[in-house]
């Protein structure tokens, strides 16, 4: 055990507050000593048992279960006690104050629980990732996605992955040993095939429209366009509330105001930026480079453009141009007279009136197309985090790299290949190098030190 592990660690585990049952987790080599504390014999473990805890004076604390958990069989991996008690603030002060004082405990730190049980092998760090993702969700999409992570939707094809490098690392170590005598074609073959079968999982996995991302962060949609065209009207209307100040003066949004909310169950960031246009206002100016960045940094934007306005549709047209997300054009005020832009097909634009909450509705369906995929896709997305696509991309690079190498003369390059490819997945659930370990831990380390 770890002198960071020494004590045994205990935290309130429910929310703090009043409440009919809270519940005190407590982890550690002492933690199915706790009862004595209270002056009450512990119970069996796995066995739920109704006790009253007491002070050291005799007096009631209150009427609890406490159940008990040996090591390793428990969600720490250590000796594991809950004390499930009412969720008065008084009774939970002076439970937690018991421990405080007792020599051998501690307050657990944040996530403190989940790093035992990731220490001592009860899961892996995406298993880790996924339980934290499961506490956040917000939608069952990302619901369904973190439970799936953590129960292995990830781990399992990167450890099936790594086991094949490792058992193909494996021949070319012999190999190198053994350079004396003449490579087998047929074994070079079933490398070369296991290898480009290899990369191809790997591209199939990497090519999945950053799906997981968008379910764990949600949908990043930008309302941009020009000026007093209806963005900061729409944004209201699409969250349900005034979130932005709306106003016919030109230049009133200057700062990039964000809203959550779910669309089609899919959840959304939704951001009401500055309008696009050159000005001498360094304030503004400011603020339309900052909705640049917004765009430019979208899964999606929506060019509001005023609909009743001559020429919109070519303007619309010459600014999504330069967009890099994909872009749904909405022409905006159709209450007020709808000019034609005969250079856009009428599929390309939506036209709505922003005097009505149905405007919502007709945009929500619009965006349809766009959030259908997630919903498809939600149960089978492997990728969740950026961290986990650029160890994919490590690994695709470096099999890649052995691929173009010659089997005569760089034999021993092509298995430091496939050992950094093993490392590289690695990185995504825990199992990694010492070499890389201790990189890692060191690169922190100031000049000299």
């Amino acid at each position: 055990m770890s002198l960071l592990n020494a004590d045994t660690i205990f935290a309130l585990a429910t929310p703090p507050g009043m409440s009919a049952i809270a519940v005190i987790r407590i982890s550690g080599d002492k933690a199915l000593q706790v009862p004595q504390l209270f002056d009450v014999a512990a119970g069996a473990v796995r066995t739920a048992k109704r006790v009253f805890l007491k002070e050291k004076n005799g007096t009631i604390i209150d009427d609890v279960m406490v159940l008990g958990f040996a090591a390793p069989a428990s969600a720490t991996g250590e000796d594991v006690l809950e004390i499930h008690c009412h969720g008065s603030v008084a009774v939970i002060d002076d439970i937690l104050s018991v421990l405080a004082k007792t020599e051998g405990f501690r307050a657990a730190e944040p996530g403190e629980f989940t790093r035992r049980a990731l220490d001592n092998g009860k899961m892996d760090i995406t298993a880790a990732e996924g339980l934290a993702d499961l506490i956040e969700a917000e939608t069952a999409m990302q619901r369904r996605q973190a439970s799936a992570q953590m129960t292995g939707q990830l781990s399992r094809p990167v450890g099936f992955w790594r086991a094949e490098i490792a058992r193909l690392l494996a021949h070319l170590e012999a190999i190198i040993d053994f350079a004396d005598e003449e490579l087998p074609e047929a074994l070079r073959q079933e490398i070369a095939a296991d290898t480009a079968k290899l990369c191809a999982e790997l591209e199939t996995a990497l090519d999945d429209q950053r799906f997981g991302e968008i379910i764990r962060n949600g949908l990043s949609v930008v309302l941009a366009g020009t000026v007093n065209a209806g963005k900061s009207t729409l944004m209201n209307l699409l969250a349900g509330r005034q979130a932005a100040i709306v106003s016919d003066i030109e230049g009133t949004t200057r700062d990039v105001i964000e809203v959550r909310l779910t669309l089609s169950g899919v959840p959304v960031r939704l951001a009401d930026t500055a309008g696009l246009r050159e000005t001498a206002d360094s304030i503004e100016a400011e603020g339309i480079s900052r909705a640049q960045t917004e765009i430019n940094t979208a899964d999606l934007v929506l060019l509001v453009i005023d609909g009743s306005q001559p020429g919109w549709g070519a303007i619309a047209d010459k600014m999504r141009q330069d967009f890099h997300p994909p872009c749904l054009i909405i022409a905006s005020k159709s209450d007020k007279g709808q000019v034609a832009a005969d250079n856009l097909d009428s599929n390309a634009y939506l036209s709505v009136d922003l005097t009505t909450t149905k405007t919502a509705q007709k945009i929500e369906k619009a965006l349809h197309s766009y959030l259908a995929p997630l919903n498809q896709a939600s149960q089978t997305p492997i990728i969740t985090r950026a961290r986990h696509r650029d160890a994919f991309a490590a690994a695709l690079a470096s099999l890649q790299h052995s691929q173009t190498l010659s089997w005569e003369g760089d034999i021993a390059v092509i298995a430091e290949d496939y050992r950094r490819a093993a490392s590289a997945l690695g990185r995504i659930t825990g199992h990694i190098d010492v070499e890389y370990l201790l990189d890692h831990i060191f690169s922190r380390f100031c000049i000299g030190k």
